[in-house]
């Protein structure tokens, strides 16, 4: 991949490397469109998510989710109210304009204000400000948020929480809007379209970006723009690169990606930000928008089994936890376990209407006190209905496992959950378990 393109001083590793690059802002430009666009939302408006709504890709069912698009000037900040919360899990994640996380507003983070009033300011300007609201400064004039508040058993009281956050504006921020970019979908992402200018310009002005390679970044974006315009030959040139060889890249970066372990690739290593990994910031906005930092949780995705074969809902699949290693063990907040179909990333459908296991939920533990959680399409003979998830029959399926706030050996990878084994050829009743 590193042949040099002819009539041109860049390689197609260089291309590749840009266009991902790239490919990280309109990800997010393409968020914020569909998130503004959206009935009833604007800027400075937080947007409430149902509770346990799962029509959307990755849901976490264990939170309130509340989100919105801050918007300030120099002269207009805006007043973000974040009420006092108690015995539950919660933090408020603000993201720059290219999703590298800002601030997560908890008791972690913010042990003298994890809560009251907080003034959102553009970095460098001097508005006024309440007295009493502690100023948080952003790199630019628009700033994402996305909310969690555990529901830990008791909906009444997360919703109450949920519609305790309270946004103020203190005049008229003059609001720019979204860059003008062609919609695309994952499926058919933007390609050589990427490069066209002034859109070009356009996107990478919008939002600065905190990376220190940035400058070199964007000028090579710039300069292969420049080549593409000169002719259509260079445009297919590009363009093929793009779909040959920097889509599947990324792809394969996704799946190839973490600490990989009996079928299970984990999130660790990157506990504060992206730092200056380019390549994980697009994927993680190409595969899910908005990733947190480990510090705050630690996923665990799994869509094959321990000896690599992929998950079929067809078969009995067993997670055996020592007594030692249960998950809610290892974390300072709660963990949760979801099932996911291939290749959208949705809940299951089944007639319990069960999606994910938890913390909260009532297992049945073994003699020794470990446990053993099973998937699959039918109920095993033998196995406890509350130790089951439902599988899609004969269909391909992921596993999600969330450790927030883990502890130190999650962190570290010391402790790691147990693997997938295939327990079973075929999941229906009067077939017992070995």
């Amino acid at each position: 991949m590193n042949g040099q393109i002819q009539g041109f001083n860049f390689t197609e590793q260089d291309i590749v490397d840009t266009y991902i690059y790239v490919l990280g802002r309109y990800l997010v430009i393409r968020q914020e469109q569909i998130d503004i666009g959206e009935e009833g939302i604007d800027y400075n408006v937080i947007k409430f998510n149902e509770l346990g709504k799962a029509e959307f890709v990755n849901p976490n069912l264990d939170v309130a989710y509340l989100e919105a698009w801050f918007a300030v000037d120099e002269k207009t900040p805006v007043i973000l109210e974040v009420p006092k919360v108690e015995g539950r899990y919660y933090t408020v994640q603000i993201m720059d304009e290219w999703a590298d996380i800002l601030y997560n507003i908890n008791e972690r983070n913010f042990p003298d204000d994890p809560y009251g009033r907080f003034a959102l300011c553009l970095k460098g300007s001097n508005p006024t400000t309440p007295e009493g609201a502690l100023r948080i400064d952003l790199p630019s004039k628009k700033a994402k948020m996305l909310a969690r508040v555990e529901r830990k058993g008791d909906d009444a009281g997360a919703v109450k929480l949920q519609h305790s956050f309270l946004i103020r504006i203190t005049g008229e921020p003059k609001i720019e809007p979204a860059a003008e970019i062609p919609m695309f979908t994952n499926a058919e992402p933007i390609a050589v379209e990427a490069f066209r200018q002034p859109m070009l310009d356009q996107v990478l002005s919008s939002a600065p970006d905190k990376m220190k390679l940035a400058p070199g970044m964007q000028k090579k974006a710039r300069d292969i723009a420049t080549f593409i315009a000169k002719s259509e030959t260079n445009r297919a040139t590009i363009d093929g690169i793009i779909k040959q060889k920097a889509v599947p890249a990324l792809v394969q970066f996704i799946r190839n990606y973490g600490d990989k372990r009996g079928g299970w690739m984990a999130t660790t290593g990157k506990e504060l930000g992206f730092g200056e990994d380019y390549w994980f910031r697009t994927a993680a906005n190409y595969a899910g928008i908005w990733w947190n930092n480990n510090r705050e949780v630690v996923y665990y995705i799994g869509e094959t089994d321990k000896s690599v074969t992929a998950l079929n809902g067809d078969n009995v699949y067993v997670l055996d936890f020592k007594k030692e290693d249960l998950p809610q063990k290892h974390v300072n907040a709660y963990w949760s376990l979801t099932m996911l179909s291939l290749p959208d990333y949705r809940v299951v459908p089944n007639k319990l209407e069960r999606y994910n296991l938890n913390n909260l939920s009532v297992f049945e533990y073994e003699e020794g006190g470990s446990l053993k959680i099973y998937f699959s399409g039918e109920l095993p003979e033998g196995v406890p209905d509350s130790n089951w998830l439902p599988a899609p029959h004969g269909k391909p399926f992921s596993l999600n496992l969330r450790m927030y706030v883990p502890k130190k050996e999650v962190l570290n990878g010391e402790y790691y959950v147990p693997p997938i084994v295939k327990a079973s050829a075929v999941a229906s009743g009067g077939q017992e378990l070995p």
